[in-house]
C-alpha cells in the first residue's frame, strides 16, 4: 500500500513535467509566430506567460525535494527523480528562450524581410523533437530518446545555412542589418533549444539505463 501510494507521488509529478513541456512547445511556437509577424501584443504575452514555467518548474522541484526527504527512494525512483529535476531545468531554460526571442520582437523596430523558410523549418522541427522527447520520457522509451537526441545536428545545420545566408544578405543589402541581425539571434535561441532538448533525451536515457548518452560518446573517441 505504502509503495502505490509512492509510485502515485511520482508519477503525478511526471505529469506535471509533461504539462510543463507542453506549456513550452506553445510558447515555442508562439514566439516565433510573433517574431515573424512583428506582433507585439503576442510578445508582451509569452514573456508574461514565461513566469508560468518558472512556477511550474519551483512547484515540481518542491514536489521533488518533499519525496526524497520522506520517502528515501532506492536507486531507480532516486534515477527518476534526479531526472525530473534535470528536465525541469532543461524546459524553464527553453521558455527563457522564447521568453528572449519575445524581447526581440518587443525591442525591433524593423519590419520583417520575405525570407522567413528556415526559422519556420526550425520551429516545426523543434517542435517535433520537443513532442517526441516528452513522449519518451511519458512511456520510458530509451530508443525514441536517443533518436531525440541525434536529431538535434540537423538543428545544428540549419542554424549555420540561416547564419551564412544572414551574413551573405547583409553584405549585399547593408539597410536589411537590423533584421538580419535579429533573425540570426532568434536563430541562436532556437539552436540553443535544440541543445536543451537534446540534453532531455539523454537525461531519459540515464533514466532508464543508469547510463549517460554523452558518456558513451566520450567513451568511443577516447578508445577510437
Amino acid at each position: 500500500m505504502v509503495r502505490n501510494a509512492y509510485d502515485t507521488q511520482i508519477e503525478e509529478v511526471e505529469c506535471d513535467v509533461i504539462k510543463m513541456g507542453n506549456l513550452c512547445i506553445e510558447s515555442l511556437e508562439k514566439s516565433v509566430e510573433a517574431f515573424l509577424k512583428s506582433d507585439k501584443e503576442s510578445a508582451k504575452k509569452i514573456r508574461e506567460g514565461d513566469n508560468t514555467i518558472d512556477l511550474m518548474e519551483m512547484e515540481i522541484e518542491e514536489k521533488c525535494v518533499l519525496i526524497m526527504a520522506l520517502q528515501q527512494p532506492v536507486a531507480s525512483d532516486l534515477r527518476r527523480l534526479l531526472t525530473v529535476l534535470k528536465i525541469i531545468s532543461k524546459l524553464e531554460k527553453i521558455g527563457d528562450n522564447s521568453s528572449k526571442i519575445s524581447k526581440i520582437t518587443l525591442k525591433s523596430n524593423t519590419k520583417m524581410y520575405e525570407d522567413s523558410k528556415i526559422i519556420n523549418e526550425m520551429v516545426e522541427y523543434l517542435k517535433g523533437m520537443l513532442m517526441d522527447v516528452l513522449k519518451a520520457y511519458r512511456e520510458k522509451d530509451e530508443k525514441l530518446a536517443r533518436e531525440v537526441y541525434k536529431r538535434d545536428k540537423k538543428i545544428d545545420k540549419l542554424f549555420e545555412v540561416l547564419y551564412n545566408k544572414m551574413i551573405s544578405h547583409i553584405i549585399k543589402n547593408p539597410d536589411h542589418t537590423p533584421k538580419a541581425t535579429e533573425i540570426i539571434f532568434v536563430g541562436k535561441y532556437l539552436e540553443r533549444t535544440g541543445n536543451l532538448i537534446a540534453s532531455i533525451g539523454d537525461r531519459i536515457v540515464y533514466m532508464i539505463t543508469g547510463e549517460r548518452i554523452k558518456e558513451e560518446e566520450f567513451e568511443f573517441k577516447h578508445f577510437e
